[in-house]
């Protein structure tokens, strides 16, 4: 068995010989520093393959020694074990946060240490140990404080720049900004090559809303996890999933993954209101430092902010919908057709083009209603609904406009192509059978259209509103089941 070095860091000399008391053995080999400065020296000539470390200590404490190793590319896969006074809750919690891979409290048991040093020191490697630092002479003090400088200086960018995406992200309810504002942050400011962002739609999948680097096929193709497990944790547990080329293997398309070389994913959900509404995919360049549990802290806070900003502008969407939508049928509503009316008639003036609407009203609809109820007569708005819907074009703009009356914007129409329309909208309520049920009958039920074409002299939606009402007072007038022109 090959000898393991293990780097023991303590400012207590008496502390240092008892961890090597409890720790000897034939298969391993031991070497001691006193201060942070010192231990992240030999960290890097030496590449131990476990380090033993106290918190307080002079020069750097624990806390800053682990999370500049956790974040080289180096000495990243280095277990380092806390060994601490340090009891506290929130103390053990910053430790693992920084990376630390196991905190044991002092006065120790011999038997735990020996344990974990045991469970750590099997734990494979996926790379060959090597000395980050050729000249030995470059690992000063100096250059070492410079490069926690440099770490501190990173992370005071990630909240600058989380603090960025989310007021950025916060200001507005359009969906497609958000997750433009999320790719180019990602892409951008963190430096990750391919990024995708899928969300969740009305069939339960996940599919891609958003994605840069990935092949233009993954577009739009359904979210899976080739890990039932993984999957599992994310979606159950809400947690991130670390995905890398040796393990898990993240697939898009239901086919086996075919990127090469080692690289690392990661896999955050979407989440707001105990909901998971989607999920961020993340992948790191190859040859660069794996994810750090650090950086998924920052992915994490910033999968939130996003969650939750997608979720307002989701809420945004409904609420606006609810309040230009009539509840019964679908349709637009009374208030919506009006504002829509304005906006077609400022475009027909500006290009010339004709602006046509119409008016159409069931034919004895209180007689409909009395005979078999109210639930019917719904029913049979709906079927209305649903007719318009079918004759119309994308380009139209169908509304209820109150009561058995509805209404039809047709923008670049003159008047003698929306009476056609208006004719043949007519004839299909009239062939469709309306069902009132509890075993009764079917029947028929019949419209009357109404038809005007905006003018010169047309300055405001209520006037053409008017026209196409007393069009259809004409049809009215005229027997019922028919289309008038104003």
């Amino acid at each position: 068995m090959p000898i393991k070095r293990i780097l023991i860091v303590d400012d207590d000399p008496d502390i240092l010989n008892v961890v090597m008391a409890s720790l000897r053995s034939k298969d391993v080999e031991f070497s001691t520093a006193s201060d942070g400065v010192e231990a992240v020296e030999k960290v890097f000539v030496e590449i131990p393959d476990l380090v033993i470390l106290d918190v307080m200590m002079p020069k750097m404490n624990g806390y800053q020694v682990c999370r500049l190793l956790k974040n080289d590319r180096n000495t990243w896969q280095i277990p380092v074990i806390m060994l601490t006074v340090k009891a506290k809750d929130k103390d053990k919690l910053y430790a693992m946060s920084v990376g630390a891979d196991h905190y044991i409290v002092k006065p120790f048991h011999a038997s735990e240490l020996k344990t974990k040093v045991a469970e750590l020191l099997a734990r494979p490697r996926r790379q060959e140990k090597s000395c980050p630092i050729e000249n030995y002479q470059g690992a000063s003090e100096t250059g070492i404080l410079s490069r926690v400088n440099a770490l501190l200086d990173r992370k005071l960018q990630e909240m600058t720049f989380l603090q960025y995406m989310t007021r950025t992200m916060i200001s507005t309810f359009d969906e497609t900004s958000i997750l433009d504002t999320a790719l180019q942050g990602l892409m951008t400011d963190l430096g990750y090559h391919r990024v995708a962002i899928y969300m969740q739609e009305d069939d339960g999948n996940m599919r891609v809303r958003g994605s840069a680097g990935f092949p233009k096929q993954a577009y739009g193709q359904p979210f899976r996890l080739d890990d039932d497990e993984a999957l599992a944790t994310l979606m159950s547990r809400r947690e991130p999933v670390l995905l890398d080329g040796g393990g898990v293997i993240l697939r898009t398309d239901g086919k086996p993954d075919d990127y090469k070389g080692e690289r690392q994913q990661c896999v955050i959900p979407l989440a707001a209101r105990q909901e998971i509404r989607g999920l961020l995919l993340i992948e790191r360049r190859e040859g660069e430092s794996p994810i750090s549990e650090e950086r998924v802290g920052v992915l994490q806070t910033l999968a939130v902010q996003m969650a939750l900003a997608l979720d307002n502008a989701a809420m945004y969407k409904g609420t606006l919908m609810l309040s230009m939508t009539d509840g019964l049928t679908g349709l637009y509503n009374s208030r919506y057709l009006y504002t829509k009316i304005e906006e077609e008639m400022v475009r027909a003036r500006r290009y010339g083009h004709p602006l046509t609407l119409f008016m159409l009203d069931l034919d004895h609809f209180k007689d409909y209603n009395d005979e078999y109820g109210h639930l019917s007569g719904d029913d049979a708005l709906r079927t209305i609904a649903r007719v318009l819907r079918k004759n119309s074009r994308e380009t139209d703009t169908v509304a209820r406009y109150g009561g058995e009356e509805f209404s039809v914007i047709l923008p670049e129409t003159d008047i003698e192509k929306a009476a056609t329309l208006a004719e043949r909208i007519r004839a299909a309520v009239e062939a469709e059978l309306m069902d009132p049920g509890e075993g009764r009958p079917k029947t028929h039920i019949t419209v009357s259209i109404g038809v005007a074409s905006m003018t010169e002299y047309v300055r405001k939606p209520e006037e053409l509103v008017r026209m196409a009402d007393s069009a259809l007072y004409d049809a009215k007038a005229g027997g019922r089941n028919r289309v008038c022109r104003y």
